[in-house]
């Protein structure tokens, strides 16, 4: 135990040729690079380059590197230049990369009164469909 009682922060990582189906719980940070079906709720996840996932996930920090399918649901959600993002954020603070794709609902963990989330189709400059 570290200084005060409270215990290091643990890390898990789901090595490329691991493939898992069910929920993933942690009080600790995940890094995924391989696949998962269900959901992930963690600390911090970290989403490598070219993980497979299609699941719903509850942190405070989600990183997007890779391919993503699902609901995020963070205080803290950046998408890198290289994300693919399928799905619907719901987040306190969104930091999106250039070169980043999304497609899905963008919206704030503590909505505003009478505010929708904004519905995105963003595509990398250069790509088909970019204006």
């Amino acid at each position: 135990m570290k200084e005060g009682g409270k215990m290091p922060v643990q890390h898990s990582i789901i090595s490329p040729n691991l493939k898992i189906k069910g929920d993933l719980v942690s009080s600790g940070d995940i890094k995924v690079e391989g696949s998962v079906e269900g959901s992930i709720s963690c600390r911090t996840l970290t989403l490598g380059n070219n993980p497979v996932l299609n699941c719903n996930v509850t942190a405070d920090t989600v990183r997007v590197n890779g391919e993503f399918s699902g609901q995020v649901k963070a205080t803290k959600v950046v998408l890198t230049s290289t994300a693919r993002f399928n799905g619907d954020i719901y987040q306190e603070t969104l930091e999106v990369e250039d070169g980043a794709s999304i497609q899905g609902y963008v919206g704030r963990l503590k909505a505003e009164a009478g505010r929708e989330p904004a519905k995105i189709s963003a595509v990398p400059a250069g790509q088909p469909g970019a204006k």
